[in-house]
């Protein structure tokens, strides 16, 4: 795993509490997760990731991924491939939009099957926008997208993934799904709406009952508004799964990223933001500042690791005492610092 994609992996795995909202301000998205009110584990992931403006054809990603409820490690896989999906946007930045995003979504099927053999798997459902304002839609599995607003009714704009969906049987499992392997087929087309809003739901939330979804978004005078409702109603209703959203003002990001000026990758998700610096291909990139190993599952710590071993990526200060993993010592002093923002320098690629 690339030492880019490794230190996101990280990032995305570290803990969040029960509901979580971040809204971005200068490229105006909210992204939130709620963990409902039965499940004991949140398997959805919600991310957005800005490729910088001085960067090869810049473009912005908002994505949802939805970890295979009855399968192996659903949270794992959402996070796998989310990042590695981020990563391989990155990676392949001389290519037109649309087949960049073929070659990112099978990157993350790649990933996700190669380490759960199948007996793994998220949905992942994703946006993509560049800077001539085209919009493209990458959708595997049951996440879905809306387009909606004060003055426009509420369009779908996916397909469930589904038996009941795809084949007109009955049921909700899933018939594509990213970790599945060579036959996986996703749907890739062109989002056309100029203005209005658009929201990438788990089904938490698209769970409600149609009539209900559909008038908490026409009666949505704002993303906040929608974000904040939604999951309120999906609670009320019972809170039987996560419930996950992206919400996004379609005319106000592309008017937005026409002058945002800021430097480097900038990576969203519901917890808060990360920024990584481009680098020299001279330059070494050992001296990365990671999330506490208090702050990440025990679980998904040993995994980073063992990528991180498997790598040959070395941290510097490698004879360091490392900090004791939740629940495994007495000493409580780790446990209540606050959270830290974090700043990554990753080398990952020559500088133009």
């Amino acid at each position: 795993m690339h030492p880019f994609q490794e230190n996101l992996h990280i990032w995305l795995s570290r803990n969040l509490d029960a509901n979580e909202e971040n809204y971005c301000r200068e490229i105006p998205f909210i992204l939130s997760s709620d963990i409902g009110l039965i499940r004991s584990e949140n398997q959805d992931r919600v991310a957005a990731l800005y490729t910088g403006k001085k960067s090869i054809n810049p473009l912005l990603v908002i994505a949802v991924a939805d970890g295979m409820g009855g399968m192996r490690d659903g949270g794992g896989c959402a996070n796998l491939a989310l990042s590695s999906f981020f990563y391989s946007i990155i990676q392949h930045r001389n290519l037109e939009i649309q087949a960049r995003a073929n070659k990112a979504i099978e990157e993350a099927n790649s990933q996700v099957f190669e380490l759960y053999q199948g007996g793994g798997g998220s949905t992942l459902t994703a946006v993509l926008m560049d800077a001539k304002g085209t919009k493209i839609i990458v959708h595997l599995g049951d996440t879905r997208i809306y387009t909606f607003g004060p003055d426009s009714k509420v369009e779908r704009h996916t397909t469930d993934d589904s038996l009941a969906e795809a084949v007109g049987g009955t049921g909700r499992e899933l018939l594509q799904f990213v970790g599945m392997g060579e036959s996986m087929q996703p749907k890739i087309s062109e989002l056309t709406q100029q203005s209005g809003f658009c929201a990438i739901t788990t089904d938490g939330i698209h769970g409600l009952e149609e009539k209900t979804l559909r008038r908490i978004l026409e009666n949505s005078a704002s993303i906040e508004q929608a974000s904040r409702r939604l999951n309120s109603v999906a609670n009320w209703c019972g809170g039987v799964d996560n419930s996950t959203s992206a919400i996004f003002d379609i005319a106000e990001v592309s008017k937005s990223l026409s002058i945002y000026e800021g430097n480097g990758i900038r990576t969203w998700d519901a917890g808060g933001d990360l920024t990584t610096l481009w680098l020299n291909d001279e330059d070494q990139a050992t001296d990365l500042k990671q999330p506490r190993r208090s702050e990440l599952r025990a679980p998904d710590y040993e995994l980073e690791q063992a990528q991180l071993r498997s790598s040959g990526h070395v941290e510097k200060n490698t004879t360091k005492k490392p900090r004791a993993l939740p629940g495994r010592s007495k000493d409580k002093k780790h446990e209540k610092q606050p959270q830290e923002k974090i700043q990554l320098d990753i080398e990952i690629g020559n500088s133009d």
